[in-house]
């Protein structure tokens, strides 16, 4: 692998929910180490470029070093992707005066607490404004509540909302949390029964956390005499069989939920467990890689599920790996699961330091989560 600009910098993602909760864009976070060498705005855009392919969702760039706004403002192109103000772009003169020209060209800006010509602009939901304040087709920036994100998107017509408020969607969800989503039931349903590939029936069925907990469960205690403890989806999947499988969906249906604030949580849940998965070396086998993933994805049932986990866990025959991260933080799954958790947050700091002490390459962190965030969700 050559040298590249993702070998000097740290990346982090937050990911904007449109009214649909669906994911409208992802926002690149970008940080430049101090004293870093070759670092310009070209090769950061042709990099991003490259690992971005046009059907993939909006992406918004925001630069942690403020330094390579200037250079980052006159290369990037129209089309490329839109590029986050700070809110200092307001108060330097001379930086503003950069971005309006950038923006005359065609350049896509999102301006904080201001619509652009051709972004919607990044609002603030702390600072003390009424949301009735927030202009229609704007980004809410990072609301603490669900009812502000909410409303935001249902009331005001928010393009999209930058972060949901998770902590907040579990307390007010709690109960719906802790059973299978409807949505999600009906899409591995819908895969069965257009014959899908077992490949895709697994990829849907594991992206849920609480079904396929539950779907493990269940086959642990209908199958397990035929072949042993089933310790992965797609071995349940083969072991069961898609009829089975199918019947016993339909019967989930019963007593599934449909909350549409739930959604982001279970899709950034997902896209996490991918995350850690692809950090991965590129020649381990892939169904260490479902192991990875399921192990990321089950980190956070005992907030889905209200429980402790230990005793969630203890009712599966999971692998000795996955206990030892989930369990004891430690093991040979604990750094890919860390160095994704930690992508997610704000903390680039964190994310460079993890690398560092896990031995982690910056271009195979940096490149894995260009892949994930640019793939498809299921």
């Amino acid at each position: 692998m050559g040298h590249s600009v993702l070998d000097t910098l740290t990346l982090g993602y937050r990911l904007l929910w449109n009214r649909r909760r669906e994911l409208a864009g992802a926002e690149l976070l970008v940080n430049v180490p101090t004293g870093a060498q070759g670092v310009d705005a070209r090769h950061l855009l042709a990099a991003v470029s490259e690992a971005w392919p046009t059907r993939a969702p909006q992406l918004l760039l925001a630069l942690r070093t403020p330094d390579l706004l200037p250079d980052l403002l006159r290369h990037a192109a129209p089309e490329g992707p839109w590029i986050v103000l700070p809110a200092s772009a307001l108060a330097d003169a001379a930086l503003r005066g950069q971005a309006e020209q950038a923006q005359a060209r065609g350049l896509g800006l999102v301006w904080p607490g201001r619509a652009g010509s051709v972004c919607p602009g990044l609002w603030s939901a702390h600072e003390g404004r009424a949301l009735e304040a927030l202009p229609r087709g704007q980004i809410l920036d990072a609301p603490k509540r669900s009812v502000q994100a909410a409303a935001a998107l249902d009331q005001r017509e928010a393009w999209a909302v930058a972060g949901w408020p998770v902590d907040d969607t579990l307390r007010e969800l709690a109960h719906a949390a802790r059973l299978p989503d409807r949505v999600g039931i009906s899409r591995v349903v819908r895969a069965i029964e257009q014959d899908a590939s077992l490949d895709r029936i697994e990829a849907l069925l594991a992206a849920e956390p609480v079904l396929s907990y539950r779907f493990l469960l269940h086959v642990n205690a209908t199958a397990v005499r035929q072949r042993g403890e089933i310790d992965t989806v797609q071995r349940g999947l083969r072991v069961w069989g898609l009829q089975p499988v199918h019947a016993w969906l339909l019967g989930e249906l019963a007593q599934a939920r449909s909350e549409l604030d739930l959604q982001p949580l279970r899709a950034g849940l997902g896209l996490c467990a991918r995350l850690a998965a692809q950090l991965l070396d590129p020649g381990d086998e892939e169904d260490l890689r479902r192991e990875v993933e399921l192990c990321a994805l089950y980190a956070w049932l005992d907030r889905l599920l209200g429980e402790p986990l230990p005793a969630v866990l203890t009712r599966l025959p999971l692998s000795q790996r996955i206990r030892q991260a989930l369990l004891e933080h430690s093991g040979p799954y604990q750094p890919a699961l860390q160095i994704a958790q930690a992508m997610q947050s704000a903390d680039l700091r964190r994310v460079q330091a993890l690398c560092e002490s896990y031995g982690y390459a910056p271009q195979q962190v940096n490149r894995a989560l260009l892949r994930t965030l640019a793939a498809p969700l299921p």
